[in-house]
């Protein structure tokens, strides 16, 4: 009789790699969901932001307005260069500050709006 060659088997330490990744790999994705879940369930508080952030190190005094003059707006062009809507008299014009120098600079001036 001829014998029969049985099939290589697999080593025992293979298996149990095998075995152990997988149950690592389903342990893996249970927390990960339920952090996920947790995290969408959760209260989320913003961070505290500053009440004012100072545009640099040393404070200098805002441009003086001409009386009537509201500021409407302010827009920061540059690091050093802010674009003012400034309402005077009833005519919108837009100026630039230069904070570092303290500077006041003539912009745009608007056409009144149309009823």
């Amino acid at each position: 009789m001829d014998k029969v060659e049985e099939p290589p088997r697999t080593p025992k330490a293979l298996l149990a790699a095998v075995i152990g990744m997988g149950v690592l790999i389903v342990v893996g994705t249970v927390t990960l969901v339920g952090v996920i879940i947790h995290r969408m369930n959760s209260q989320h508080t913003p961070a505290a932001l500053p009440a004012s952030v100072p545009l640099q190190d040393t404070a200098l005094p805002a441009p003086s307005l001409a009386p009537g003059s509201k500021l409407l707006s302010m827009a920061r062009v540059q690091d050093d260069l802010l674009a003012l809507h400034i309402s005077e008299n009833g005519q919108d014009k837009i100026m630039l500050w230069q904070v570092s120098t303290h500077k006041l600079m003539q912009g745009l001036t608007l056409p009144p709006a149309r009823p």
